[in-house]
């Protein structure tokens, strides 16, 4: 399909993956995965509408059917996620501008399984000896209510993270990562996410957690933004486990933390 003159087709695995993890995630919610993928590149930011307006161009020559599926600008960037369909297969795509560059990327999606034929059901085998269940995770402690803060570690020193409990100690809010996180220019960026940038307001996660058992467990997703946060209350004002956050194009890496309540 031609597109916007001046792209360039980015193939090195390393620059596009977390990309197409991307890719895979909408995939994913589309009931799939994907099987074949492509990325293109223009360096010049201006082409963004036109290559908007001729991407929607060429899908409508191609009887694709396309829908949106998530939308969002700020002051930095654009992002568009979209599904099309076709006699022939299914896509998800992604178009990403910022202040450098426009990156368009789609991947085919794979085709639903054909049912297979229901086998004659076997003769059960003899019934075997019970075996033990497996131990069920090791519990926390039962949190007290406040503020807790603590050192993440893994990466650059100085990064923080901060969380509330709440009154009865059964959840946990307003958990936010402070510092840097690595990110790249563009994904033709050899570079690939090594650039420190302040995370800001991308760090807090946006969830309230559920405490359970003084554990907890819980994966954010926003579009084109994934945050995970676990661990368990070693004591009632204490908490260890780990943090990340990533977009397309940043990571804070996965980063372990002690947290203390702060008196």
């Amino acid at each position: 399909m031609t597109l916007t003159s001046g792209a360039i087709r980015v193939t090195d695995a390393s620059a596009t993956r977390e990309f197409g993890q991307y890719l895979n995630t909408l995939a994913k919610g589309q009931g799939s995965a994907c099987q074949a993928s492509e990325y293109l590149v223009w360096d010049d930011p201006q082409l963004a509408e036109q290559i908007s307006e001729d991407l929607a161009s060429r899908l409508q020559a191609r009887k694709f059917t396309v829908k949106t599926l998530a939308e969002d600008e700020d002051e930095e960037a654009a992002t568009l996620s979209f599904l099309l369909t076709q006699a022939s297969g299914r896509y998800v795509g992604l178009l990403y501008r910022d202040a450098e560059s426009v990156v368009l990327g789609w991947c085919q999606m794979k085709a639903a399984a054909k049912p297979q034929a229901t086998p004659a059901a076997p003769v059960p085998p003899a019934a075997a000896a019970p075996q033990p269940a497996a131990p069920p995770p090791q519990a926390g402690a039962a949190p007290r209510a406040g503020v807790y803060r603590g050192e993440l570690l893994g990466d650059f020193k100085g990064n923080t993270i901060s969380f509330q409990v709440g009154a009865d100690g059964r959840t946990i809010s307003k958990v936010q990562m402070s510092g840097y996180w690595r990110c790249s220019d563009s994904l033709s960026n050899t570079t690939y996410k090594t650039n420190p940038r302040l995370v800001g307001a991308l760090g807090a996660l946006p969830e309230t957690v559920p405490v359970r058992q003084g554990t907890f467990n819980v994966e954010a997703k926003r579009p084109y933004l994934v945050w995970n946060f676990e661990g368990r209350f070693v004591n009632a004002s204490t908490a260890q486990g780990s943090f990340i956050v990533q977009s397309a194009d940043c990571t804070s890496y996965r980063l372990t933390f002690t947290a203390t309540r702060q008196e």
